[in-house]
């Protein structure tokens, strides 16, 4: 994406508050003029000081050419006044007005220019943050979890700072440039012309760093994402670092992913620093040929007059200001694109259609689900998953998928609320495509019970009732009742309002899995899918939820996983799977018949007992 294009599309935030932008532009519009003014009424103080007798002055002939003696016998006549002192007191009384009203002025932009920055960084985030969740599941398999927490926190914070920053600067600056180098061409056409040699070496010194800066921090952010999954990961997976004794081999990975990050940034900033310094030497360099070459022309009596050599250096200073901020814009502006080319890049993947109709109804389900000639391989893979699978799910019924891991048992799972689309062949509900159904309306037909439960840091409350409108308390403690949950939830000193932990860590395993049979039980789905609910349980826990599922499975059509084929033996039809295909399909005692694949599971977990 070019500059331009990028440039367009962040501008497109700020412009959103344009009134805001306009009063900023002109408060910028009169700090530029207060702070000319007061540079012009300082250098009165020469003819003030040195000259003060002004009454051999006459008025000059009026033209574009006589600007500066037009200008200049207007101000004597302000500043002028009977006694020299007073004369004095009024130009310093003038300074310190401009530069009060000009410092003024910069608080009052200041304020605006945050309040646009905040404004702006808040909608980004939200946006990002939003479009983020409705990103395909798929997305996040390739994607690093800390990837998208540094883009909605780092790399958003850049983007704005080079929208923000800049725009104003890229207003103001380039004004305060103007005015103060037509004040310069008004006092002397011939030292303009040489100075201003000078910008054109400036501007390309200033483009050629800006593009290995965009470059280097391209990788600033990279390695700076990279900071953040690795810090993510570890903090999650704690007690697994503490218990492989893995904490060297983590604190090595977080140092060389820091070292990365320190080794481009310093370099990043190297780059961008010099401009300024650069564009400073050269300017002195100017300034003291101009000592010397304007010098000459005072003490020679050369028609140039002691003022208007120092109003000269005066804004000749001045001007160099706004050109060391443009070069520093110009590598603010770098690290904003290489930002800016990442949140693009994700705000331009495609979305899942999560947006609610008005007129939201659960779909009815009637009569079965349907699998038909199912064909799936996992984004960005070559190996096919699942291979012309067939198979029916009628309402009612309950039906299991076993086999081994890897053979495709949850990636059914997944495919049946559209988390994935299949390659090839339809899954239907009631004969209808899924792919034509409304993708909301289409999941909440299902409830989902997996092995690995995810919990957040909120209440028992808002856990269970979450992705349920209007529940109440009635209707959750009925939840967890069903769910054998209430047993140990009333033993909390805050029941229903305990907080229970980043992913539900102040809970026990058993408990942590009851609490999502609550939240499927109070959802009341038609359809329920269970992932290896009661795999990574002890056998007191296994009992409890094991009973809580049974509860959870009345009057519902249930398609289960399950390794401990004990718990699946009542199913209406059984599904035994080897790598992507169907090899079996039956009720438990047609499949022990058959003495078969599904039999060899069954002796082993058998033999397993009796050891």
């Amino acid at each position: 994406m070019s500059n331009v294009s990028l440039y367009r599309r962040m501008i497109a935030y700020l412009l959103v508050y344009w009134p805001l932008l306009l009063l900023s532009i002109l408060i910028s519009f009169l700090v530029v003029n207060f702070e000319a003014l007061s540079v012009w009424f300082g250098a009165s103080l020469i003819q003030t000081l040195f000259n003060p007798d002004q009454a051999h002055m006459t008025r000059p002939e009026m033209s574009v050419s006589n600007l500066n003696e037009i200008l200049k016998y207007y101000t004597y006549r302000f500043v002028q006044r009977s006694d020299p002192f007073d004369s004095l007191k009024f130009v310093c009384l003038l300074m310190a007005s401009t530069f009060l009203l000009k410092n003024l002025f910069i608080y009052l932009k200041a304020l605006v220019v945050a309040r646009l920055k905040l404004n702006i960084v808040r909608d980004m985030r939200n946006q990002l943050y939003n479009h983020a969740l409705k990103l395909p599941v798929s997305h996040y398999d390739r994607t690093r979890s800390g990837d998208i927490i540094s883009l909605i926190v780092n790399d958003i914070a850049t983007v704005n700072e080079a929208m923000t920053g800049t725009f104003d600067k890229l207003f103001v600056e380039p004004l305060r440039v103007i005015v103060f180098t037509a004040t310069l061409f008004m006092i002397n056409v011939k030292l303009t012309l040489a100075v201003l040699i000078i910008f054109p070496t400036i501007g390309f010194l200033t483009t050629m760093i800006g593009k290995s800066v965009r470059r280097r921090s391209r990788r600033v952010l990279e390695h700076q994402a990279g900071l953040q999954s690795i810090l993510h990961e570890t903090v999650s997976g704690i007690r697994a670092v503490k218990m492989f004794n893995m904490h060297e081999h983590e604190y090595g990975k977080f140092r060389k992913e820091n070292q990365n990050f320190v080794h481009h940034s310093f370099h990043s900033i190297s780059l961008g620093s010099i401009s300024s310094p650069l564009t400073e030497v050269l300017g002195v360099v100017v300034v003291i040929i101009l000592l010397w070459y304007g010098g000459q022309q005072v003490l020679s009596s050369g028609g140039f007059s002691s003022e208007d050599f120092v109003r000269f250096l005066l804004f000749l200073f001045v001007t160099f200001t706004p050109l060391k901020a443009l070069s520093n814009i110009h590598n603010t502006l770098q690290r904003g694109f290489a930002a800016a080319e990442r949140v693009f890049s994700v705000l331009d993947t495609a979305v899942e259609n999560l947006a609610r109709k008005k007129s939201f109804i659960v779909p009815e389900f009637k009569s079965e689900i349907s699998f038909n000639n199912i064909d799936f391989t996992y984004p960005g893979t070559a190996e096919q998953v699942l291979r012309n699978v067939n198979f029916t799910i009628k309402k009612g019924s309950i039906v299991a998928l076993v086999g081994s891991s890897g053979a495709g048992k949850s990636t059914i799972l997944d495919l049946v609320p559209r988390f994935y689309d299949v390659n090839s062949g339809t899954i239907t509900i009631d004969g209808e495509d899924i792919r034509s159904m409304d993708l909301l309306q289409l999941r909440q037909l299902f409830g989902i019970v997996s092995q690995e439960t995810f919990l957040f840091n909120e209440t028992i409350f808002n856990n269970i009732a979450y992705g349920t409108d209007g529940a109440t308390r009635e209707m959750v403690i009925h939840a967890a009742n069903v769910a054998n949950a209430w047993e140990f939830i009333e033993k909390l000193p805050d029941e229903l309002n305990t907080v229970i932990g980043e992913r539900g860590v102040m809970l026990s395993g058993g408990q942590r899995q009851r609490l999502s049979i609550a939240r499927a039980i109070l959802r009341n789905p038609p359809v329920l899918i269970l992932d290896e609910a009661t795999s990574a349980l002890d056998t007191e826990s296994e009992l409890l939820v094991q009973r809580a599922i049974n509860n959870l499975m009345e009057n519902r059509t249930v398609l289960v996983v399950a390794h401990r084929l004990s718990t699946i033996r009542h199913a209406d039809t059984i599904i035994v799977l080897e790598k992507g295909l169907i090899v079996e399909q039956g009720s438990h005692d047609e499949l022990l018949t058959l003495n078969n694949r599904y039999k060899y599971f069954f002796d082993i977990q058998f033999a397993a007992k009796k050891v």
